[in-house]
């Protein structure tokens, strides 16, 4: 079946960098996060206030964002609204539909979410240096561009 026992080893790829670069990164946020009195961003609730802007989001919207169930969406949210960091309301456009909101402390969360990601970046600036880091973020945003999936950002 295999062409060369070569084709059958692990290899040292692109995709695997990013992964482990990505992984790297989340981990020190959520760690930051709960540092700074915010838990939830410990466990899977947490993953839903990156879904969760100034301005709200429609309920309806966060399952297919988050690639969950809406039911396992609908436990994560109980959650996060026992804990006062968001609020589910009618939305005024269409009474039918749930609008997920920030509460003041998940304003305050977010403020300290974007307080950690200039932080992080600051620290990547200083260990590549702001022309690689600059050619980074670039070839980044150009990968994501040509290769998206018509999953809708963060």
């Amino acid at each position: 079946m295999v062409k060369k026992l070569d084709d059958a080893r692990s290899i040292d790829h692109i995709g695997l960098h990013l992964w482990r670069a990505a992984q790297h990164w989340r981990d020190r946020m959520r760690r930051e996060m709960a540092a700074r009195g915010f838990p939830w961003h410990l466990e899977a609730r947490g993953e839903v206030l990156g879904h969760v802007g100034p301005n709200g989001v429609s309920q309806a919207a966060l399952p297919e964002r988050m690639g969950l169930s809406k039911q396992a969406v609908q436990q994560l949210l109980d959650q996060l609204e026992a804990d006062g960091v968001v609020t589910r309301v009618t939305d005024p456009a269409d009474k039918r539909l749930r609008r997920v909101e920030l509460t003041g402390l998940g304003l305050f969360d977010l403020v300290e979410r974007n307080a950690i990601k200039r932080e992080i970046e600051n620290e990547y600036k200083d260990i590549l240096g702001p022309e690689l880091f600059a050619q980074m973020e670039r070839a980044l945003r150009i990968l994501n561009e040509k290769t998206a999936t018509g999953s809708p950002a963060p």
